[in-house]
C-alpha cells in the first residue's frame, strides 16, 4: 500500500464522516422542527369554526335567547324570543373570566331590525370582555318571536377572537 492509497483512504474517511454528520443534523432538523409544525397544521381548527360552534348557543339553547314553549317545554331551535333578547340574558348566557377573558372569544349580537339605537349608534348585546374590536362576523338566519308573531330576521354576531 503506497502513500497515495493511504491519502485516498484518509480523504474518503473524512468525506464519509462529514457526510454522516450532515445527514444526522438534517434528520434532527426534520424530526424536531419540520414534522411538529406540519402535524400541528393538520389538526388545527380554524378560529371561525370554533367561534361558530360557541355561538350556536345563542340560537339553540333556551338559557340564551331561544324560544321555549312554557306549557310543553318544547324548544324551538332558531327562533329567538324577543323578550329574552336583553343584556342581562346575554350576561347569563355567555361570560368570560373578568381578568383573562379578553383571550377568549367575545361576542356582540344584534338582530337586524330589532336592535335599538342610542344616539344614532346601535345598542348591541355584548359579552363582558368585548372591546369593540371585531375580528370577523357571523350571520345566522333566525325567526324572531315578537308576542305571537314570527318574523324572519338575521342575527349578526360580531366576534372578537382576542385582544
Amino acid at each position: 500500500m503506497g502513500e497515495d492509497d493511504i491519502f485516498d483512504l484518509t480523504r474518503k474517511q473524512m468525506y464519509w464522516g462529514i457526510a454522516a454528520f450532515m445527514v444526522v443534523i438534517a434528520a434532527l432538523i426534520l424530526v424536531f422542527a419540520i414534522l411538529p409544525r406540519y402535524q400541528q397544521s393538520l389538526v388545527e381548527v380554524p378560529q371561525e369554526l370554533r367561534a361558530e360552534l360557541i355561538s350556536l348557543r345563542f340560537v339553540n339553547t333556551p338559557e340564551c335567547f331561544t324560544y321555549q314553549d312554557q306549557t310543553t317545554g318544547r324548544i324551538f331551535v332558531g327562533v329567538i324570543d324577543l323578550q329574552k333578547f336583553t343584556q342581562d340574558r346575554m350576561d347569563k348566557c355567555y361570560r368570560t373570566e373578568p381578568d383573562k377573558g379578553f383571550k377568549d372569544f367575545n361576542f356582540a349580537l344584534e338582530l337586524e331590525g330589532y336592535t335599538p339605537t342610542l344616539d344614532g349608534k346601535k345598542k348591541l348585546l355584548m359579552s363582558n370582555n368585548f372591546f369593540n374590536k371585531v375580528d370577523f362576523t357571523l350571520y345566522k338566519q333566525v325567526l324572531v318571536r315578537n308576542g305571537q308573531v314570527l318574523e324572519p330576521a338575521r342575527m349578526i354576531i360580531h366576534v372578537q377572537a382576542r385582544i
